[in-house]
């Protein structure tokens, strides 16, 4: 089980049917966050390949990195699908409600995550993910997370399919974007598993 990308590690005080409930729905997201690290593993080894002027390894490199994010797109959204049908969202709603006093400790947990260098988001960012969760909860926030990357494929893989014959112009801008936007939608996710996981142990933020 992931230690870094679940909803949360350990429930000592959960029952035996909510553990089984968030084994299950944090098995798709482990296996779905290693595919999508290797995914950007491939995207940096693709620049180095390009400083090298192999274009023919960095194209190789960017249709790696698509099957991954494909790879990894299955995975999460077979949690996403589980977490819907065994009424998920709101049990893990509550136990951030719960554990906030009441409201979800979005922006004291993600603000003391900063600070402790867990995370780097500014605080819009931060105000931008605390509206998401006070609007839909975790399903909002994961759903947003799966559709970012979602663009993020289908940009892969029109890319790909051309990727050993494009020119320099395409190579020199799409190389950075595609790493920009990597970054971008894992900062977003390393910030929800903050929130689910040191959520509910504020501690352990502070302890960082």
């Amino acid at each position: 089980m992931s230690r870094v990308c679940n909803k949360s590690p350990n429930l000592p005080d959960g029952n035996a049917a909510e553990r089984s409930l968030y084994e299950r729905v944090d098995g798709p997201i482990a296996t779905g966050s290693a595919h999508f690290m290797r995914a950007g593993g491939e995207l940096h080894l693709m620049h180095s390949d390009l400083e090298l002027n192999d274009q023919r390894q960095a194209a190789l490199r960017v249709r790696c990195a698509a099957a991954a994010v494909r790879a990894a797109l299955v995975e999460y959204r077979a949690s996403h699908r589980i977490a819907q049908e065994l009424g998920f969202y709101p049990v893990h709603d509550e136990r951030l409600r719960v554990a906030g006093g009441g409201t979800a400790p979005v922006r004291e947990t993600l603000d003391a995550a900063r600070k402790a260098n867990l995370v780097q988001l500014d605080r819009s960012a931060i105000e931008t993910i605390a509206l998401r969760y006070e609007e839909g909860g975790d399903e909002a926030a994961y759903s947003y997370f799966v559709a970012e990357l979602t663009m993020f494929s289908a940009d892969l893989d029109g890319f790909a399919t051309g990727a050993a014959e494009a020119p320099a112009a395409d190579w020199q801008r799409l190389a950075w974007q595609f790493l920009t936007a990597f970054d971008r939608i894992r900062i977003y996710g390393q910030a929800l598993a903050v929130i689910n996981i040191l959520g509910m142990t504020p501690s352990a933020v502070a302890g960082a």
